[in-house]
């Protein structure tokens, strides 16, 4: 595996971090972005389920495979998928299935104090591993139900007493997700590994976005406060195959120019 440099305090810059389902998306990204991240919001970004519960072995192995052909200077980093890591057996068993198959620098799981016992027994085993905490998506079958966390000084302590225990058993960054700025910041400020945040705040040593939501190419109208659309992709889009398809009526593709003699 490539030497994790980026992840640390002592990195001068902010981490940058985008999915990436396909190697043509994986090969625009590297090199321009530290981490690609093959997330299992492939569920609902790629498949169109309703939460990240039904995303299988088989989906993160294959678009993992793919991925991991076009990635030769970004670090990689693949979800471990829904109950894969319910115990330190499943989660050691599939993670070497995954590390095997597609080659991650690291594997990034959701965390809570019962899967603390996990989270240790994989980095015993020298598993580069990315602790996921705040809202942690696996755990929502209706995505309307999420609700940021932090807000009240019980769940801010809690979130930091599980990041504090993924850092000292090894974990090599903390992603935050949907949690106040307040509760970000005291978090950065109180461990030594970096937070990457996705809905948490410039507070974060570094930042995650889905990249459909990036160039708004999803379909899902209702986006979260976090996301940014820096491309309206779905109408530059909306315009050529409109063209194309004036062209195909009037018989003017393809033309001799594409066309075989």
């Amino acid at each position: 595996m490539k030497k994790i440099k980026i992840l640390h305090k002592s990195f001068s810059k902010p981490i940058s971090c985008l999915t990436a389902y396909s190697p043509s998306i994986a090969n625009i990204l590297d090199g321009k972005i530290d981490l690609i991240l093959v997330g299992d919001s492939i569920g609902s970004t790629l498949y169109g389920m309703n939460n990240t519960q039904g995303v299988t072995m088989d989906m993160m192995k294959n678009h993992g495979a793919a991925v991991n052909k076009e990635i030769k200077k970004s670090l990689k980093v693949l979800d471990m998928p829904f109950k894969t890591y319910d115990n330190k057996i499943d989660a050691y068993k599939n993670a070497m299935i995954l590390l095997n198959h597609c080659r991650p620098d690291l594997l990034k799981i959701e965390i809570s104090e019962k899967k603390l016992v996990v989270l240790k027994h994989l980095v015993d085993k020298k598993i580069n591993v990315i602790s996921h905490i705040g809202v942690t998506p696996q755990s929502y079958k209706n995505f309307n139900k999420i609700k940021v966390l932090g807000r009240t000084n019980k769940e801010k302590q809690n979130l930091l007493k599980l990041a504090k225990e993924s850092e000292t058993l090894g974990a090599k960054a903390v992603l935050l997700e949907c949690v106040t700025a307040n509760t970000a910041k005291l978090i950065t400020e109180n461990i030594s590994i970096p937070t990457i945040g996705i809905g948490a705040s410039r507070y974060c040593d570094g930042q995650v976005l889905v990249f459909d939501d990036l160039i708004n190419l999803s379909t899902n109208d209702k986006k979260p406060r976090f996301v940014k659309n820096y491309f309206n992709f779905n109408k530059i889009a909306g315009n050529v195959v409109k063209k194309y398809n004036r062209e195909v009526k009037l018989k003017k593709f393809p033309s001799t120019k594409f066309t075989y003699n």
